[in-house]
């Protein structure tokens, strides 16, 4: 045991040393020294965490693999002031979005060493710059996040953003991975933020004679001192961004192009970037992003692009454009006036259409956003109200069938005259206006003005309220009762021309809850009563029912047991149509503080009755238990 103990210091010590090299810094005095020579004791902390999953079903096919497990967890190790935490992931789990992301990875590994102010990356990692350069996007790589003393921050990456994917022909399977070159990122963020501008400088009195008018001597004069201007001021900052991409052409081979598959031609992209953050005057600030991005389509072209001019022609020694390059921008800003008793702002963001970046996986565009929102609170913070107005629109370009204009408007209250009673009630009201035009219209119209009488107007309208009670109806040393009831409305209709048109909904849920706690046996009750409605047309769907929950705490909450059921019933237009009981049971064991064992089991059963014109579907029954283990250390 001894020996082991050993291994592991040493191994964890070289380590150290090994990220210690890239992470070191020269300390600024002898105590810096004196604190990083005593902290020479290993430390290691984190946790481990292992659950097994076992599933059984009678009635129907199973949705789910009979056996899994998960195992994940986090440890950090610590010495010499330097830390260095290491996460990983790992199941036999087989989850479907892997055929639409091929370059994902459950079974992970990553690692984020820091020592004061650095901060490195290694394994598979995420890092966001913005929203329109690198957001989110999984690497398996390293990285940097350098925050010294000073106004100076550095960020930046590179790694693989997508492993290859090759194209299968014996498989003609609907889940065969989309097919997909290797894909290398790397990006840069630098941010600057400025500290008290104004620099006291000393102005020199001017050459005079060291006499007056009557001979005598003048006293001598002082230099007078006085603070510079400067257009920025303290907690102003100012962002640079660089992130590119580009896909390794013989990474993999690519499908016949007979087959006409779409995205099987090497991109590349590069993104620049300037985020502002500045204050004018005392109570307003203006934050805003202007990016630019350039897709290559296809690197396989050698002919360049030299007729556009834009910025992207100071990238030319790094970033080769051809003739499939295309170029997109956007950009945002934020205006906000904060007052004594109030916040008032306003937004702007206009997304050219197409516009994406390779550092994010998913991105909206073909938009303009124009926002105003304001909030205070009154009454000594009792009352809380926030609204926010806006509007937005798509088609940017005007070369689509149709255009949409969004109109959204959001109200937030929230009232707790005392603390027995709290109220919170929001309210949205989202309408939209889709402008669909005749493809016949769209290549013979010239004027522009002609013709928008024969245009397609359709409004959509959906209004959206909930409001949520809580009361506390009983608070002493013994007992505690709490009620909370909930309410909810969604309307949706549809209007063509401004008349209404079939195809309208309401939804309603109530929901209410009644918790009772026994704080000398430590038992809670809690009885809810839930019920929906769906209306749309002539078919109305409602589904009801009651739901109770037990926990009780033993050994000194050392032990904790939860039972609960439910059971639901649902209708068609009056009828009958299901029924749904579930049952749930948890047993959970907390040991010393860093030990947690826990199992769950959930038992569905689910039976449909046979309704007119539809035919009833078998009933089925489903299991599924939970085991699972944590330490913590």
């Amino acid at each position: 045991m001894k020996q082991l103990q050993r291994t592991i210091y040493l191994m964890s010590l070289c380590l150290l040393g090994a990220l210690g090299v890239f992470a070191q810094s020269v300390p600024q005095n002898a105590q810096d020294v004196k604190n990083i020579v005593n902290d020479r004791k290993l430390k290691i902390s984190g946790g481990v965490n292992a659950s097994q999953v076992f599933y059984g079903v009678s009635g129907i096919e199973s949705r789910r693999n009979p056996y899994a497990y998960f195992v994940s967890g986090n440890i950090n190790f610590s010495m010499f002031q330097l830390n260095v935490p290491l996460n990983f992931t790992f199941t036999n789990q087989v989850f479907n979005y892997n055929y639409q992301l091929p370059s994902f990875d459950f079974n992970q590994f990553g690692i984020q060493p820091s020592w004061k102010w650095i901060k490195l990356y290694a394994g598979y990692n995420t890092m966001s710059f913005s929203p329109y350069t690198l957001n989110g996007a999984l690497f398996l790589g390293g990285g940097v996040e350098l925050t010294p003393p000073g106004p100076l921050k550095v960020e930046a990456m590179y790694g693989r953003l997508r492993k290859a994917q090759p194209y299968n022909p014996s498989d003609s399977s609907s889940q065969q991975a989309p097919f997909g070159y290797e894909r290398r990122g790397y990006g840069a963020k630098l941010t600057y933020s400025f500290k008290d501008s104004g620099r006291k400088k000393k102005k020199r009195s001017q050459i005079s004679s060291k006499y007056n008018r009557d001979g005598g001597l003048r006293p001598p004069k002082k230099d007078e001192e006085y603070t510079t201007s400067s257009f920025f001021k303290e907690g102003d900052q100012v962002s640079l961004i660089v992130f590119g991409a580009h896909d390794l052409a013989n990474s993999v081979v690519p499908p016949p192009d007979s087959l006409n598959l779409p995205n099987t031609q090497p991109e590349s992209n590069l993104v620049m970037s300037v985020q502002l953050h500045k204050s004018l005057g005392k109570r307003i600030t203006l934050d805003g992003e202007i990016a630019g991005s350039a897709v290559n389509q296809d690197t396989r072209i050698t002919t360049s692009d030299g007729e556009t001019q834009n910025v992207f022609n100071l990238t030319d020694g790094v970033f080769k454009r051809n003739t499939s390059t295309a170029y997109y921008s956007a950009y945002r800003g934020n205006l906000n006036y904060n007052a004594d008793f109030f916040i008032i702002g306003v937004g702007y963001e206009w997304v050219d259409p197409e516009y994406r970046t390779l550092g994010a996986y998913y991105f909206n565009n073909d938009l303009e956003n124009i926002t105003v929102n304001f909030s205070t609170q009154l009454f000594k913070n009792k009352l809380s109200l926030a609204t926010n107005v806006g509007t937005q629109r798509n088609n940017l370009n005007n070369n689509q069938l149709a255009t949409l204009r969004r109109l959204s408007t959001a109200v937030n209250v929230n009232f707790m005259p005392n603390q027995a009673m709290n109220f919170n009630l929001t309210y949205s009201n989202f309408q939209s206006l889709t402008r669909i035009r005749s493809q016949f219209e769209l290549i013979n119209q010239v004027d522009p003005l002609a013709n928008i009488g024969d245009s397609l107007n359709l409004t959509q309208i959906s209004q959206n309220a909930n409001l949520n009670a809580n009361f506390v109806l009983l608070n002493t040393q013994r007992q505690q009762q709490n009620l909370n009831v909930n309410v909810a409305y969604q309307q949706a209709d549809n209007r063509q021309q401004g008349s209404p048109i079939p195809g309208g909904s309401r939804f309603y849920q109530v929901t209410t809850a009644y918790n009772v706690v026994w704080t000398p046996i430590d038992f809670n009750a809690a009885l809810a009563f839930n019920y929906n409605q769906n209306t749309v047309e002539n078919l109305d769907n409602r589904m009801l029912g009651p739901t109770l929950t037990l926990t009780k705490g033993l050994f000194k909450k050392k032990v904790s047991l939860i039972l609960s059921s439910s059971f639901n019933q649902a209708y068609n237009n009056t009828v009958l149509a299901s029924q749904v009981l579930n049952g749930r049971l948890g047993i959970n064991y907390t040991y010393q503080q860093k030990h947690q064992l826990s199992f769950n089991a959930i038992y569905l059963n689910q039976r449909t009755l046979a309704t007119e014109g539809q035919t009833p579907q078998p009933a089925f029954s489903e299991f599924t238990g939970t085991l699972n283990y944590s330490y913590n250390f």
